[in-house]
């Protein structure tokens, strides 16, 4: 890839995705970003005006086809390039099986995995060309199954076959990294419908990882670019604390 490298990088409005929006375009990335939210992607392009990297952003959804390839199409007008793929969108929600709802299942696997699909399915072409990275966001769901998040986990392995899969396929083409974290200090919990685990579960994620610290650690498999590849990184908050 030749600097400055551009980044596609979807559910950047808020958390995760912002954060690690704001670091790459700190850091002299090109940064194009996707998500429903168009008051907070404006305002996340006004705090990023005076950094090193540009900043442009397009208002989709991930269920939505149509939105990511128009959204990839308007990113290669923009920088020329695509070089760096982070699919970040995600949504969870704490149920027991039996007290999840089927719209709740079906939400997960269309944002978790379809949309991740969806999302490498509109870039993938202009990657390879670009011998580009491809970033996954897993979490730590994705190595283990947790009480009250069976589809959560369920999706997040998904994500980190898909990992793999892109891995064999586009050995010498392709950088592919999944990043794993704990839990993380966002609105994560607050999409929980059942209030008696929602409560439960919030003061976990008060306590989790600040959400740049998972930026750091994507911006650290970019820059490793030529001297190796981060394969697979897991991120845990330290409890100590």
């Amino acid at each position: 890839m030749k600097k400055p490298y551009t980044v596609f990088i979807t559910g950047a409005s808020e958390g995760i995705g912002a954060s690690i929006a704001k670091t790459l375009c700190h850091n002299g990335l090109n940064v194009f970003a996707f998500a429903r939210r168009e008051a907070q992607l404006q305002d996340l392009k006004n705090s990023c005006s005076n950094m090193s990297g540009s900043f442009e952003f397009f208002v989709g959804d991930v269920t939505s086809n149509d939105d990511l390839q128009q959204a990839s199409k308007l990113c290669l007008s923009r920088f020329n390039n695509l070089d760096i793929l982070i699919p970040n969108a995600g949504i969870g929600f704490f149920n027991p099986l039996l007290k999840g709802s089927i719209k709740e299942w079906e939400q997960m696997v269309d944002v978790n995995v379809t949309g991740v699909l969806r999302t490498i399915h509109a870039t993938l072409p202009h990657l390879v060309k670009s011998k580009g990275h491809i970033i996954n966001i897993g979490s730590v769901a994705a190595r283990n199954v947790f009480p009250d998040s069976g589809v959560y986990c369920a999706t997040k392995h998904a994500v980190l076959a898909m990992s793999e899969s892109l891995k064999i396929e586009f050995a010498d083409h392709l950088a592919i990294t999944t990043i794993n974290p704990g839990s993380v200090d966002t609105g994560f919990i607050e999409k929980t419908n059942n209030e008696e685990l929602k409560a439960k579960y919030k003061p976990t994620f008060a306590s989790g990882m600040d959400p740049e610290f998972i930026a750091k650690a994507v911006l650290q498999a970019i820059e490793a670019n030529g001297s190796g590849i981060y394969s697979e990184i897991t991120l845990r908050p330290d409890r100590r604390n």
